[in-house]
Protein backbone atom coordinates (compact mmCIF):
# COMPACT_ATOMS: atom_id res chain seq x y z
CA UNK A 1 0.00 0.00 0.00
CA UNK A 2 1.48 3.46 -0.91
CA UNK A 3 2.42 5.49 1.97
CA UNK A 4 1.70 9.65 2.09
CA UNK A 5 5.27 10.04 1.09
CA UNK A 6 5.32 7.55 -1.85
CA UNK A 7 2.34 9.24 -3.04
CA UNK A 8 4.30 13.03 -2.68
CA UNK A 9 7.19 11.54 -4.47
CA UNK A 10 5.10 10.69 -7.33
CA UNK A 11 3.34 14.05 -7.74
CA UNK A 12 6.89 15.30 -8.31
CA UNK A 13 8.30 12.93 -10.58
CA UNK A 14 5.36 13.12 -12.90
CA UNK A 15 5.44 16.97 -12.26
CA UNK A 16 1.95 17.19 -11.25
CA UNK A 17 3.09 20.71 -9.87
CA UNK A 18 4.15 23.20 -12.52
CA UNK A 19 6.99 25.47 -10.64
CA UNK A 20 10.58 26.36 -10.39
CA UNK A 21 12.33 24.49 -7.68
CA UNK A 22 12.86 25.20 -4.44
CA UNK A 23 15.24 23.77 -2.17
CA UNK A 24 12.25 22.07 0.27
CA UNK A 25 11.15 20.26 -2.99
CA UNK A 26 14.57 19.11 -3.97
CA UNK A 27 15.41 18.43 -0.30
CA UNK A 28 12.60 15.94 0.37
CA UNK A 29 13.48 14.43 -3.68
CA UNK A 30 16.34 13.36 -2.88
CA UNK A 31 15.35 12.44 0.74
CA UNK A 32 13.30 9.57 -0.23
CA UNK A 33 14.26 5.93 -0.62
CA UNK A 34 14.42 5.95 -4.30
CA UNK A 35 17.31 7.58 -3.87
CA UNK A 36 18.87 4.57 -1.85
CA UNK A 37 18.02 1.90 -4.62
CA UNK A 38 19.93 4.25 -7.03
CA UNK A 39 22.76 4.24 -5.12
CA UNK A 40 22.96 1.07 -4.64
CA UNK A 41 23.44 1.08 -8.80
CA UNK A 42 25.78 3.38 -9.49
CA UNK A 43 28.16 3.53 -6.03
CA UNK A 44 26.30 6.79 -5.29
CA UNK A 45 27.25 8.58 -8.49
CA UNK A 46 23.82 10.25 -9.42
CA UNK A 47 25.63 12.25 -12.18
CA UNK A 48 26.43 12.18 -15.86
CA UNK A 49 29.33 9.77 -17.33
CA UNK A 50 31.71 11.45 -19.78
CA UNK A 51 33.08 9.58 -22.43
CA UNK A 52 36.22 10.97 -24.40
CA UNK A 53 35.42 9.83 -28.03
CA UNK A 54 33.06 7.72 -30.31
CA UNK A 55 36.01 4.89 -29.17
CA UNK A 56 35.74 5.13 -26.09
CA UNK A 57 33.95 1.66 -24.64
CA UNK A 58 34.17 2.69 -21.17
CA UNK A 59 31.23 1.52 -18.61
CA UNK A 60 29.16 3.94 -17.33
CA UNK A 61 30.11 3.07 -13.75
CA UNK A 62 33.91 3.89 -15.31
CA UNK A 63 32.73 7.30 -17.23
CA UNK A 64 31.07 8.38 -13.67
CA UNK A 65 34.27 8.04 -12.53
CA UNK A 66 36.21 10.08 -15.31
CA UNK A 67 33.79 13.06 -14.92
CA UNK A 68 34.84 13.55 -11.30
CA UNK A 69 38.45 13.49 -12.74
CA UNK A 70 37.80 15.64 -15.33
CA UNK A 71 36.60 17.87 -12.85
CA UNK A 72 39.61 18.01 -10.71
CA UNK A 73 41.61 18.57 -13.26
CA UNK A 74 39.42 21.58 -13.76
CA UNK A 75 39.84 22.33 -9.67
CA UNK A 76 43.48 21.88 -9.87
CA UNK A 77 43.86 21.89 -6.24
CA UNK A 78 47.05 22.01 -4.19
CA UNK A 79 47.95 19.56 -1.09
CA UNK A 80 45.88 21.63 1.83
CA UNK A 81 43.20 23.04 0.00
CA UNK A 82 39.49 23.30 1.34
CA UNK A 83 36.63 22.57 -1.23
CA UNK A 84 33.59 23.32 -1.03
CA UNK A 85 31.51 20.65 -2.76
CA UNK A 86 27.90 22.78 -3.90
CA UNK A 87 25.37 19.46 -4.06
CA UNK A 88 27.09 16.94 -2.62
CA UNK A 89 24.95 14.47 -3.43
CA UNK A 90 25.73 10.60 -1.63
CA UNK A 91 29.57 12.03 -1.07
CA UNK A 92 30.91 9.99 -4.31
CA UNK A 93 32.76 12.57 -6.33
CA UNK A 94 33.94 14.32 -2.77
CA UNK A 95 35.57 11.00 -1.80
CA UNK A 96 37.24 10.41 -5.03
CA UNK A 97 38.73 14.25 -5.10
CA UNK A 98 39.79 13.49 -1.47
CA UNK A 99 41.21 10.14 -2.23
CA UNK A 100 43.05 11.83 -5.42
CA UNK A 101 44.70 14.79 -3.33
CA UNK A 102 45.35 16.00 -0.17
CA UNK A 103 42.66 18.35 0.48
CA UNK A 104 40.01 19.03 2.76
CA UNK A 105 36.58 18.83 1.54
CA UNK A 106 33.10 20.75 3.08
CA UNK A 107 29.96 18.82 0.86
CA UNK A 108 26.70 20.62 1.05
CA UNK A 109 23.64 19.50 0.15
CA UNK A 110 19.61 20.06 1.13
CA UNK A 111 18.83 16.43 1.68
CA UNK A 112 19.62 15.37 5.04
CA UNK A 113 19.70 11.65 4.06
CA UNK A 114 22.48 12.03 1.62
CA UNK A 115 24.37 14.77 4.01
CA UNK A 116 23.86 11.54 6.71
CA UNK A 117 24.93 8.86 3.91
CA UNK A 118 28.06 11.02 2.48
CA UNK A 119 29.13 11.55 6.49
CA UNK A 120 28.95 7.75 6.97
CA UNK A 121 31.09 6.76 4.19
CA UNK A 122 33.63 9.51 4.90
CA UNK A 123 33.87 7.44 8.28
CA UNK A 124 34.10 4.32 6.34
CA UNK A 125 36.52 5.37 3.91
CA UNK A 126 39.00 6.78 7.36
CA UNK A 127 38.83 10.45 5.69
CA UNK A 128 36.54 12.03 8.00
CA UNK A 129 39.10 13.86 9.59
CA UNK A 130 39.13 16.33 6.26
CA UNK A 131 36.20 15.16 4.68
CA UNK A 132 32.62 16.04 5.78
CA UNK A 133 29.04 17.42 4.51
CA UNK A 134 26.55 19.42 5.78
CA UNK A 135 22.84 20.17 5.68
CA UNK A 136 23.07 23.76 4.20
CA UNK A 137 21.06 26.14 1.48
CA UNK A 138 23.64 26.67 -1.59
CA UNK A 139 21.28 30.10 -1.66
CA UNK A 140 22.60 31.49 1.69
CA UNK A 141 26.06 29.81 2.68
CA UNK A 142 26.49 30.18 6.40
CA UNK A 143 30.12 30.04 5.48
CA UNK A 144 32.87 33.32 5.98
CA UNK A 145 34.19 35.20 3.08
CA UNK A 146 36.95 33.48 1.02
CA UNK A 147 37.16 30.43 3.43
CA UNK A 148 37.70 28.22 0.65
CA UNK A 149 40.34 27.85 -2.05
CA UNK A 150 38.10 26.82 -4.79
CA UNK A 151 34.70 24.72 -4.95
CA UNK A 152 32.55 23.08 -7.51
CA UNK A 153 29.04 22.23 -8.45
CA UNK A 154 29.00 18.80 -10.21
CA UNK A 155 25.28 18.36 -11.51
CA UNK A 156 23.88 20.74 -8.97
CA UNK A 157 23.29 23.59 -10.22
CA UNK A 158 20.00 22.23 -12.80
CA UNK A 159 18.48 22.41 -9.38
CA UNK A 160 19.45 25.95 -7.91
CA UNK A 161 16.19 28.45 -8.31
CA UNK A 162 18.71 31.28 -8.59
CA UNK A 163 22.05 30.63 -9.95
CA UNK A 164 23.16 34.25 -9.90
CA UNK A 165 22.71 33.94 -6.30
CA UNK A 166 24.00 30.37 -5.63
CA UNK A 167 27.10 31.42 -7.67
CA UNK A 168 27.46 34.81 -6.01
CA UNK A 169 27.54 33.08 -2.35
CA UNK A 170 30.18 30.89 -4.07
CA UNK A 171 31.70 33.53 -5.15
CA UNK A 172 31.91 35.26 -2.22
CA UNK A 173 32.92 32.31 -0.32
CA UNK A 174 35.98 31.63 -2.32
CA UNK A 175 39.32 33.39 -1.99
CA UNK A 176 40.68 35.31 -5.13
CA UNK A 177 42.16 33.15 -7.45
CA UNK A 178 39.82 30.47 -6.74
CA UNK A 179 38.55 27.88 -9.40
CA UNK A 180 34.90 27.17 -9.67
CA UNK A 181 34.31 23.90 -11.68
CA UNK A 182 30.97 23.12 -12.96
CA UNK A 183 29.09 20.35 -14.86
CA UNK A 184 25.38 21.60 -15.76
CA UNK A 185 22.54 20.67 -18.22
CA UNK A 186 21.48 23.15 -20.34
CA UNK A 187 19.45 24.48 -23.35
CA UNK A 188 21.35 24.26 -26.58
CA UNK A 189 18.53 25.95 -28.50
CA UNK A 190 16.71 29.15 -28.37
CA UNK A 191 14.64 29.64 -25.30
CA UNK A 192 11.49 30.22 -27.19
CA UNK A 193 11.59 26.60 -28.47
CA UNK A 194 12.89 24.79 -24.78
CA UNK A 195 10.91 27.14 -22.29
CA UNK A 196 8.43 23.87 -21.28
CA UNK A 197 11.24 20.99 -21.24
CA UNK A 198 12.08 21.30 -18.10
CA UNK A 199 8.42 20.98 -16.74
CA UNK A 200 8.10 18.20 -19.20
CA UNK A 201 10.41 16.37 -17.18
CA UNK A 202 10.00 16.98 -13.74
CA UNK A 203 9.48 20.28 -11.39
CA UNK A 204 12.89 19.42 -9.69
CA UNK A 205 14.79 19.74 -13.22
CA UNK A 206 12.92 22.90 -14.06
CA UNK A 207 15.98 25.13 -13.56
CA UNK A 208 18.18 25.07 -17.26
CA UNK A 209 19.95 27.98 -18.52
CA UNK A 210 20.38 28.47 -22.19
CA UNK A 211 24.47 27.60 -23.04
CA UNK A 212 24.65 30.71 -24.62
CA UNK A 213 23.70 32.57 -21.29
CA UNK A 214 26.32 31.01 -19.18
CA UNK A 215 29.05 33.57 -19.26
CA UNK A 216 26.46 36.33 -18.32
CA UNK A 217 25.37 33.99 -15.81
CA UNK A 218 28.89 33.67 -14.49
CA UNK A 219 29.96 37.16 -14.80
CA UNK A 220 26.98 38.64 -13.17
CA UNK A 221 27.53 36.36 -9.84
CA UNK A 222 31.19 37.81 -10.05
CA UNK A 223 33.10 35.25 -11.44
CA UNK A 224 35.52 34.83 -14.51
CA UNK A 225 34.48 32.50 -16.96
CA UNK A 226 37.69 30.81 -18.32
CA UNK A 227 36.43 27.59 -20.31
CA UNK A 228 33.17 26.29 -21.74
CA UNK A 229 32.80 23.29 -22.84
CA UNK A 230 29.82 21.69 -24.77
CA UNK A 231 29.91 17.67 -24.02
CA UNK A 232 26.67 17.00 -25.30
CA UNK A 233 27.91 13.74 -27.16
CA UNK A 234 30.25 13.24 -24.92
CA UNK A 235 27.80 12.57 -21.75
CA UNK A 236 25.05 11.18 -24.29
CA UNK A 237 25.22 7.53 -23.22
CA UNK A 238 24.23 8.33 -19.88
CA UNK A 239 20.57 8.39 -20.60
CA UNK A 240 20.85 4.93 -21.90
CA UNK A 241 22.64 3.76 -19.01
CA UNK A 242 20.34 5.33 -16.72
CA UNK A 243 16.99 4.25 -18.12
CA UNK A 244 18.96 0.41 -17.99
CA UNK A 245 19.85 0.51 -14.48
CA UNK A 246 16.57 1.80 -13.77
CA UNK A 247 14.78 -1.40 -15.62
CA UNK A 248 17.42 -3.37 -13.63
CA UNK A 249 16.01 -2.60 -10.08
CA UNK A 250 11.86 -2.63 -11.82
CA UNK A 251 10.45 -4.41 -8.65
CA UNK A 252 11.58 -1.78 -6.02
CA UNK A 253 11.12 0.81 -8.05
CA UNK A 254 6.77 0.18 -8.55
CA UNK A 255 7.11 -0.50 -4.65
CA UNK A 256 8.05 3.06 -3.95
CA UNK A 257 6.39 4.69 -6.73
CA UNK A 258 3.82 2.23 -8.42
CA UNK A 259 3.48 1.27 -11.71
CA UNK A 260 2.63 4.57 -13.21
CA UNK A 261 5.03 6.36 -11.63
CA UNK A 262 7.88 4.11 -12.30
CA UNK A 263 6.71 4.01 -16.18
CA UNK A 264 6.78 7.86 -15.93
CA UNK A 265 9.70 8.28 -14.79
CA UNK A 266 11.48 5.49 -17.47
CA UNK A 267 9.59 7.79 -19.91
CA UNK A 268 11.12 10.63 -18.84
CA UNK A 269 14.75 9.77 -18.86
CA UNK A 270 14.15 8.23 -22.59
CA UNK A 271 12.51 11.41 -23.16
CA UNK A 272 15.89 13.21 -22.65
CA UNK A 273 17.42 10.86 -25.05
CA UNK A 274 15.07 12.21 -28.00
CA UNK A 275 15.36 15.85 -26.95
CA UNK A 276 18.32 17.67 -29.09
CA UNK A 277 17.41 21.33 -27.09
CA UNK A 278 18.88 19.76 -24.12
CA UNK A 279 22.66 19.67 -23.73
CA UNK A 280 25.62 19.74 -21.08
CA UNK A 281 28.45 21.60 -20.65
CA UNK A 282 31.91 21.58 -18.52
CA UNK A 283 32.88 25.19 -17.25
CA UNK A 284 35.83 26.31 -15.34
CA UNK A 285 35.41 29.88 -14.15
CA UNK A 286 37.31 31.75 -11.32
CA UNK A 287 37.29 34.09 -8.99
CA UNK A 288 38.95 37.36 -9.49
Amino acid sequence: MATEDDTKLRSIVIAEERRPPDTRTIGYYYDHGIFDVMAELWDGNLHYGLWRDENDDRSFDEAAVEMTAEMIRRLDPKPGDRVLDVGCGNGTPALQLARACEVEVLGISVSERQVARANERARAEGVADRVSFQVVNAMDLPFEAASFDGAWALESMLHMPDKVQVLSEVARVVRPGGRVPIADMVYKEPEDRTKDVGAQYSTVYASLTPIDDYAGVLERAGLVPENIRDVTVETFPTNAAFAAGLRSRRDQFVTILGTEGYELLIGNQEKIARMPELGYVLITARRP
